[in-house]
């Protein structure tokens, strides 16, 4: 069967997602730009969803991240990225579902407001503080050990690099001061310096920085 193919762009947080799972794994692929863009009706002729990330791989089709880095795993099973008991999967399955459902959400909320003649001061505390809390039900939830599942990077561990990235980007194009709770910010400085998520991340946080200074005509300092 051909290497996968990985349809993304390098500014989207779940497509850095999918990148550290594979290179974890040390799974070969071929990536690519949506034709047209995503959303386009060529791209919606090989991935119908027409969103990003989306990983074809022989007859497979699959269009949500979390299902495509599970797909990952049990695909290619060294090295496992979810631990053996019911319980211990379990917990890092909630945990992955907290950063899509929970925190990633408010700083999706506030794209269309970055540019500042399109702002609404109201919305964009309103979702800076609700990202605030989210990373305090974080600390309540979690115990990094360095990583969520101790030393070891599980599928759990996968959304959040980019995404503690872009929230500290956001509070500064906001003029907010944002301080994440000590276990959370060990545990960023963890993840960024783990070997299998730094190519990764430091390839999206140069496509946000380059987003950002788009819309605010200066480069931005996170």
């Amino acid at each position: 069967m051909p290497d996968p193919i990985l349809y993304c762009n390098d500014v989207s947080g779940y497509c850095c997602k999918v990148r550290i799972v594979l290179a974890h794994k040390r799974i070969a692929w071929d990536e690519r730009a949506p034709p047209d863009g995503y959303g386009s009706a060529a791209y919606r002729a090989i991935v119908p969803a027409g969103t990003i990330p989306a990983l074809v791989h022989g007859d497979l089709t699959l269009s949500e991240s979390e299902a495509i880095v599970e797909y990952l795993d049990e695909a290619w099973p060294d090295p496992p990225m979810l631990p053996g008991s019911p319980a211990a999967r379990a917990r890092l399955r909630q945990l992955s579902r907290f950063h899509d459902s929970r925190l990633e959400p408010p700083l999706r909320a506030l794209f269309a407001h970055v540019h500042p003649a399109s702002r609404d001061g109201a919305v964009s505390a309103a979702a800076l503080d609700l990202y605030a809390k989210r990373l305090e039900d974080l600390a309540a939830i979690a115990s990094p050990a360095p990583l969520l599942a101790g030393g070891r990077l599980s599928l759990a561990d996968c959304g959040y690099p980019a995404t503690l990235m872009l929230g500290r980007g956001m509070a500064a194009a906001f003029g907010r001061a944002l301080r994440l709770p000590p276990a959370i910010a060990a545990y960023e400085q963890a993840l960024a310096a783990h070997p299998s998520v730094a190519p990764a991340l430091t390839r999206c946080r140069a496509a946000t920085e380059a987003w950002f200074a788009a819309k605010l005509g200066a480069p931005l300092a996170f």
